[in-house]
């Protein structure tokens, strides 16, 4: 595997983790963004969204666009898969998998 392969996999599961979180599982991109970057993988708008289409892809979150002033806001929710995998029970392709211990 590729180091920039391995870089957005793990960047992947920053998200997972990031939503994993939240009580309820929901977050803004723009907290996203931040809370990715304070984990130490630095990213940008572009690259997230591209991120989260892969995860809504692959079952583990759920996207909702909203209309703002200036373009659209996505709220991302973890989906029950995306729990299993940001927990290191279920292995998701394209997203760097935490050890169980």
């Amino acid at each position: 595997m590729s180091p920039a392969t391995e870089i957005a996999a793990d960047r992947r599961r920053k998200v997972l983790d990031a939503l994993a979180q939240m009580r309820d599982g929901l977050l803004g991109e723009d907290l996203i963004l931040r809370v990715v970057c304070d984990m130490g993988r630095d990213t940008d708008r572009t690259i997230l969204r591209a991120d989260l289409e892969f995860l809504q892809q692959h079952g583990c979150v759920r996207i909702e666009k909203l209309e703002k002033a200036g373009g659209e806001l996505w709220l991302v929710k973890l989906t029950d898969d995306g729990l299993l995998a940001a927990q290191g029970h279920l292995r998701v392709s394209g997203v760097a998998r935490r050890t169980v211990g």
